[in-house]
């Protein structure tokens, strides 16, 4: 079997190297070129240079550290095929294999799992066993992912795309890719090693990349029960798409949320007599037709952002778009906290930034009846100044020197538990005890990173959330993660105080006997809010229980 597989070094059978950016081209024109009839079922392998890929429906603003990638001479690319970001070099084999889509199977999801069966298959004959991570990835035993797999369509051809970890270059991923990241320290490094892991990791020696290859096409073909040509005869270029800038303005506004299979983002811009004048989307999610979220915008162009929610419903029953890793219902109820984020904007008074930072959770697409129910506040440790001797506590003594101290008395006045969140494993246990307690709703304050990636924590909480985005010196900017979920994150936060002053004008005084107890902290004599928690058993809440504070 004669595998031909593009490297830098112009190893088995092809002269020369391929860009990424040229790689992309390729894949473009065969998609384009099988979808016409002009091409047989083919299987190509390449290795790129350093370069960061983002997925056919993602923004280079919100997954690439462009200044870096330009500094370090990285290349950047928008690949043909759907899905997340990558970081690629020629420690990762790129495949990309096109062939009828219905002999994939009937749907994306379902392809989707065909062609990580595929690699998997291809794993197994090296050695390397592997499981199915929906909605494309493939992982080892250690629930490491070591393998992924993307769709693109066209016609009814299917493009399936392969990157598969030779040797993994963990640090100049996590500064290329603009995901929450790691602290590129050796701690930092360890945590990030355990969900990624290569070839040269598993077996203890770097494959022979012509091994891979042919094993690829071996287990392509026994699977499917089909040839597939390798190489090719000539070259195959296609033009880049057009790209549509993301970024904020005037009158737009961001809104983003996260599910288990992706991330969805929507940004919306309003004109006059509530209007939506401009509708993008964004998702590392798989869709056919790929056009589906671009036709989509342009049909809520036009509609009254009151109507938004109900007018995406119902084009999506119609054109019964095919997705993987999320449902139409999460883009309604996407756009549905969009429309609500933008009465909000207009009932509290926010700048469009203000609106982009403000963060909607669990199944209540309404934040004002969240807000009106509001019993308990979560602030950060991190936007306590580095000085405080309280930063690592749950409480605050309110001593003027910081936004914390304002934003615990706002909470206070209006009868609310305030807790100050000290790590990861403290949110989850805060969570817990309020939902044990029968809080129905919150208002809270973390990054927009956090949100992202901890999202399971507020969605399984079920309790409604309004959370305020934090600003300067967040822990993933200064990629120090995990230094963030231990509690010892030295470098501070900020409270956006205007915000948080507009969004808890809107949250009224509760009786003292709604408020939860979560922190047991009595008052210490000179707080600023003595007078307000005199009463009750722990002087923090009705309980009647005593108190844990000194």
């Amino acid at each position: 079997m004669n595998v031909h597989v593009e490297t830098k070094d112009g190893l088995f059978g092809l002269a020369g190297s391929l860009t990424a950016a040229e790689a992309v081209a390729r894949d473009r024109a065969l998609l384009a070129a099988h979808a016409a009839g002009d091409s047989p079922d083919r299987i190509l392998f390449h290795q790129v240079r350093p370069a960061v890929s983002i997925g056919c429906h993602q923004t280079f603003e919100h997954e690439v550290r462009r200044d870096y990638c330009a500094d370090a001479g990285v290349d950047v690319v928008r690949r043909a095929t759907a899905g997340g970001a990558l970081y690629l070099d020629e420690g990762q084999l790129g495949v990309s294999l096109v062939l009828p889509a219905a002999a994939l199977g009937p749907n994306l999801a379902g392809r989707l799992q065909a062609g990580a069966a595929i690699v998997a298959d291809a794993l197994a004959r090296i050695g390397v066993e592997t499981e199915f991570k929906p909605p494309n990835d493939l992982q080892v035993a250690g629930r490491q992912k070591i393998a992924s797999v993307f769709l693109a369509g066209k016609g009814g051809t299917a493009l399936l795309g392969v990157s598969i970890i030779l040797r993994l270059d963990l640090k100049s991923a996590m500064q290329a890719l603009l995901v929450p990241t790691e602290k590129l320290t050796v701690t930092g490094l360890e945590h990030a090693k355990e969900r990624m892991t290569s070839l040269e990791e598993v077996l203890g020696r770097l494959p022979r990349t012509a091994d891979v290859a042919q094993s690829i096409v071996a287990a392509a073909e026994a699977r499917l029960g089909r040839p597939f040509v390798t190489g090719l005869d000539g070259p195959l270029t296609a033009e880049p798409p057009a790209e549509l800038p993301w970024g904020l303005g005037e009158a737009r506004f961001e809104t983003k949320d996260k599910v288990a299979g992706a991330t969805l983002r929507v940004l919306l811009g309003i004109g006059a007599e509530d209007i939506a004048s401009d509708v993008r989307f964004a998702t590392d999610g798989h869709l056919s037709p790929a056009e589906t979220l671009p036709r989509l915008a342009r049909h809520l162009c036009g509609s009254t952002v009151s109507d938004l929610a109900a007018a995406a419903d119902a084009w999506l029953a119609a054109e019964a778009p095919d997705m993987a890793g999320f449902e139409a219902g999460d883009l309604v109820r996407l756009i549905a906290r969009a429309a609500s984020k933008w009465s909000m904007q207009e009932w509290l008074g926010l700048t469009p930034e203000q609106t982009s930072g403000l963060m909607l959770a669990g199944q209540n697409t309404d934040p004002a009846h969240a807000l009106e129910r509001a019993s308990v506040m979560l602030v950060p440790y991190c936007a306590k100044p580095s000085w405080c001797k309280w930063r690592h506590t749950m409480d605050c003594v309110e001593c003027g020197k910081c936004e914390v101290g304002d934003a615990y008395l706002m909470a206070r006045e209006r009868n609310m538990e305030v807790v100050t969140i000290t790590n990861f494993e403290h949110l989850a246990d805060t969570l817990d005890d309020m939902k044990a307690q029968g809080v129905e709703s919150y208002v809270g304050m973390c990054c927009g990173e956090f949100f992202l990636k901890r999202h399971h924590a507020f969605r399984d909480s079920g309790m409604d959330a309004v959370l305020l985005d934090i600003e300067g010196a967040t822990c993933y900017e200064l990629k120090e993660e995990q230094l963030a979920y231990a509690g010892k994150f030295t470098a501070e936060a900020a409270l956006d105080l205007d915000a948080v002053r507009k969004v808890m004008a809107r949250v009224p005084a509760q009786e003292a006997s709604r408020r939860p107890c979560l922190t047991g902290a009595a008052p210490r004599v000179g707080e600023r809010h003595h007078d307000l928690v005199a009463g009750g058993g722990c002087k923090s809440c009705s309980c009647a229980k005593g108190g844990a504070g000194s």
